[in-house]
């Protein structure tokens, strides 16, 4: 009888992969159409057709395919957007646009959920649920609520029904596109296929709520000594794989802070010292630290939200990374050429000069220049080009280094244009900074 029920199963699984196979192959022709249409107009647009126009609308062609193909697809998106050292500047900045808010899904699968994962009827746990919710994405919705024990006001993260089935089967079709596209000489440098399973792995861990909630305990622990960092507290008996239950903030953006009576100017050091601490002290980084995921209350502490994506980081990667700060802070052209160039992956032989002439003239035009003056998703961008341009590949975790970078630099930059960044991060880079410090000291005694 098992012997049955399973080959029954695995028939319903070939099935639905091959649906799910029509489904993508039906949008990736739309998505072909997209492309020759954007590219007819942005080449009439502009006279010309040139290597800047073809990307523009691949990326524009890639994000209508995406938002077709649904949650795990638009999710795929979003981290493709956050790896401009593997995809040119042109299709992060398409793939970046992908939509935050999408449809949500109806409360009756809510209440189901929820009380399949909790075992107790929806009155029993909340005295009040708001059936409209607060905000929706691609993994997961979130409700206000208020709890019936206490009456405490809370957010409930809800994960979207039958996404893990989908996603299991969507994955199988990435990484099989991904096996054939290793298969061509000029896209095998990008590693599709360990790139493919970065994403999955990505994906995955955002849709089981448990390691969110276990990274939720680990950055309250990282920053009980920095209480301008607040991380929601979570209601542990109201948390499961797909359900979490934490305490409702609502906090303000930077455009609301004339309304909220929050001065930019004493929040700006904020971003660049939470990003120093995750990055080069604590060795666990916020992996999707954008402005969505960050709000600000009235007495000027900062909330961050979203904590399932995470990079971890050894004691040897924070040194690293702190070499990087300080010869990009120091204009130490031709020691960042070098020290970048032993950490890359290289693909085919690379031009050490003209490699190393372009480093030392990104470091002279993006260094010792007021914040204010700095357009650093601009420079981090032309900097992860040069490596991708002379086929070296960057460590994935460092690219969200870089990434994480640019967002605290960029709220920083919008609060306080004076901002000294280099002022900000020298604390935190001489203590990550020290223990190479003292094998060195050691080193040169014997």
């Amino acid at each position: 009888m098992q012997q049955k029920i399973a080959s029954v199963e695995k028939i319903l699984r070939l099935i639905q992969l091959a649906v799910r196979a029509i489904q993508i192959a039906a949008w990736s022709v739309a998505a072909v159409a997209v492309f020759v249409y954007r590219l007819g107009c942005e080449s009439l647009r502009e006279r010309s057709l040139n290597q800047h126009t073809s990307r523009q609308a691949l990326g524009r062609s890639m994000r209508f395919l995406f938002e077709g193909l649904g949650a795990t697809f638009i999710k795929v998106g979003q981290i493709i957007s956050t790896r401009p050292d593997l995809f040119p500047p042109e299709i992060v900045s398409e793939l970046s646009l992908l939509q935050e808010e999408v449809r949500p899904f109806p409360i009756e699968q809510v209440r189901r959920i929820i009380e399949e994962d909790l075992s107790r009827p929806l009155e029993q746990l909340f005295g009040e649920f708001d059936s409209r919710p607060v905000a929706a994405a691609s993994v997961a919705q979130v409700h206000r609520a208020r709890l019936r024990d206490g009456g405490d006001l809370v957010a409930v993260k809800v994960r979207r029904p039958s996404i893990a089935r989908w996603a299991e089967l969507d994955q199988s079709i990435v990484l099989a596109v991904a096996h054939q596209l290793e298969l061509i000489r000029s896209l095998r440098m990008l590693c599709p296929v360990d790139a493919a399973r970065q994403f999955c792995d990505a994906i995955n861990r955002q849709l089981d709520f448990r390691i969110e909630a276990a990274n939720s305990h680990r950055f309250r622990h990282n920053f009980r000594d920095f209480p301008e960092v607040v991380f929601p507290r979570l209601y542990e008996s109201l948390c499961s794989e797909r359900v979490m239950t934490m305490e409702f903030i609502e906090g303000y953006r930077e455009r609301e802070f004339a309304d909220a009576g929050i001065d930019p100017k004493r929040v700006a050091g904020l971003g660049i010292q939470l990003f120093c601490k995750m990055t080069l002290i604590d060795g666990f980084v916020h992996a999707d630290l954008h402005p969505g995921n960050v709000r600000y209350l009235r007495d000027h502490r900062v909330v961050l939200f979203d904590l399932g994506l995470t990079a971890e980081l050894s004691e040897a990667d924070r040194i690293i990374f702190a070499q990087t700060m300080f010869y990009m802070a120091n204009a130490m052209g031709k020691e960042l050429a070098r020290h970048m160039f032993e950490l890359c992956a290289h693909h085919g032989r690379v031009d050490y000069a003209a490699y190393e002439g372009e480093i030392m003239q990104w470091v002279e035009r993006f260094t010792n220049r007021p914040l204010g003056e700095i357009e650093m998703t601009v420079a981090i961008g032309k900097y992860l080009d040069i490596f991708r341009r002379h086929r070296m590949l960057l460590d994935g975790r460092y690219t969200v280094l870089y990434i994480s970078m640019m967002v605290a630099e960029g709220l920083g930059k919008k609060l306080d244009p004076d901002l000294d960044l280099i002022q900000a991060a020298k604390p935190f880079l001489e203590e990550a900074l020290r223990p190479l410090v003292a094998m060195q000291t050691a080193a040169a005694a014997e």
